[in-house]
């Protein structure tokens, strides 16, 4: 990894990242497609980008076939253009922030059939201040100027939100679109099947329990089964990827095996563990998170089922920056998270994992409210660092000061010797319990290393907000 510092920090090098990300986007399109322009000038600007490229596919075994399956998708060239934008521009640095948000996660309307118990985003039946249909379209256009590459639409319930099936059809034209549902509306078979023929890639629907009791205690009387039967709708379309999330508590956390075993019977794909954190109507529930031993066994069930993930037929996925640890420790480094999601299949390359690991919050991500108000983390609403009503979405990310402080690791008010880049904790909790740059309280690192006058009470005092 020192050596390729050495290589991408050099002057050379970032002048011909900065062409290919700006002037040389044109012949990134040409390389992977059967048009390119045939002058003698047009091939050798083509050129170190094919031989690097080709480099590249040996090197991981990738064919030709492949490679041309990889970027012939739009998002996975804009990937590329933020990656050479940002290395022309920074360098490789640690932690690596993009120049722009690679993810954004939109809180597309703030309505809601349902009146959820732990909701962040507090959604009900009132739509206050929305954007307009234009100003979406225009969010969109400002995401593929930023070299966005993934959009996930959440809510409220975004199917509720208006005009929504035509902003899915035009943002799936240019970003991998990820949709986040309560799934009770897609028992309607019609509605399911509509998502995938608007350009939807992804579904993931919330699922509390593998039981009526304990999904509805959560989300209301007889949506457990509705739910249910939106997903068997979901899993019958052969275009759609379905994923169930599932926050973890208190309550629900020992039902844990019974939900991955309903994943596996009902087809999905994946199983996404989502941390609980204090907010919106969970704000006042901080006895419903779990303590650091409970996660800490809850984790590595994850891993025991992710180890099995080819036998179980199911991807195990976790938002919290400490399954990262489990990762890496449990496989002897063989394995670890990738940005702020681990993934299943999320392999760390010697020493990459150190750039990419951990909470990506104003790092690789943020978050879009209904209004338009930008935050860094859709888990911290309260967060304000811009208005797309105000300024362009390139503008607040490249200019937040709050984003930057969450980026530089050095900085934070607690230092974890071994995991610092490989997790970093997770910055919607740590703000929920008082200091957006403080440690995570429910790590058992943290809990094993702080001192015990230094680590913070279960439920905070006050809980700091940062405008």
């Amino acid at each position: 990894m020192q050596k390729l510092e050495k290589i991408v920090n050099k002057k050379i090098v970032r002048r011909i990242f900065h062409y290919y990300s700006t002037k040389g986007k044109k012949r990134i399109e040409e390389l992977f497609s059967e048009e390119k322009e045939k002058s003698i000038g047009a091939f050798f600007s083509r050129l170190p980008l094919q031989i690097a490229v080709n480099t590249g596919m040996k090197k991981v075994g990738l064919t030709e076939e492949m490679k041309m399956g990889f970027f012939s998708k739009t998002f996975n060239r804009q990937t590329i253009l933020n990656l050479l934008h940002t290395a022309s521009k920074n360098g490789l640095k640690l932690p690596f922030r993009f120049d722009g948000p690679l993810l954004i996660v939109w809180n597309y309307t703030n309505l809601c059939n349902l009146c959820c118990r732990y909701c962040y985003q507090s959604a009900g039946n009132v739509r206050n201040q929305e954007l307009t249909f234009e100003e979406k379209i225009d969010l969109i256009n400002q995401m593929v100027d930023a070299n966005t590459s993934y959009l996930a639409i959440s809510g409220g319930e975004p199917i509720m939100g208006e005009r929504f099936w035509d902003v899915l059809s035009y943002a799936s034209k240019f970003l991998h679109t990820t949709i986040a549902t309560n799934g009770t509306l897609l028992e309607d078979k019609k509605l399911a099947d509509r998502l995938a023929e608007c350009g939807a890639k992804n579904v993931f629907v919330s699922l509390d329990g593998a039981t009526e009791e304990s999904h509805d205690f959560i989300r209301g009387n007889g949506n457990f089964r509705r739910t249910i039967r939106g997903i068997e709708n979901l899993v019958n379309n052969e275009h759609l990827h379905v994923g169930i999330n599932t926050v973890v508590t208190k309550r629900n956390f020992h039902e844990v095996p019974a939900i991955l075993n309903l994943a596996k019977e009902l087809g999905v794909n994946s199983f996404s563990h989502y941390n609980f954190i204090p907010t919106g109507r969970g704000r006042d529930a901080f006895e419903q998170d779990l303590t650091p031993e409970q996660r800490e066994e809850l984790l590595n069930l994850l891993y025991d089922w992710h180890v099995k993930r080819h036998e179980n037929k199911l991807n195990i996925l976790s938002t919290a920056p400490v399954y990262a640890r489990i990762l890496t420790d449990r496989s002897g480094g063989g394995s670890s998270g990738m940005f702020h999601y681990t993934a299943d299949n999320a392999t760390a390359i010697t020493g990459i994992i150190k750039y990419a690991g951990g909470c990506g919050a104003g790092r690789v991500y943020a978050a879009v409210q209904p209004d338009g108000r930008v935050s860094p983390c859709v888990f911290m609403p309260s967060v304000v660092i811009g208005s797309i009503r105000e300024n362009k979405l390139i503008d607040i990310w490249q200019n937040s000061e709050l984003c930057k402080q969450l980026s530089d690791r050095e900085n934070y008010h607690f230092y974890c010797r071994d995991y610092q880049y490989i997790c970093g904790g997770c910055r919607a909790r740590a703000h929920a319990y008082g200091d957006i740059l403080g440690a995570d309280p429910g790590c058992m690192v943290y809990k094993r290393t702080a001192p015990k006058e230094e680590q913070r009470a279960e439920r905070p005092e006050t809980v700091g907000v940062i405008a």
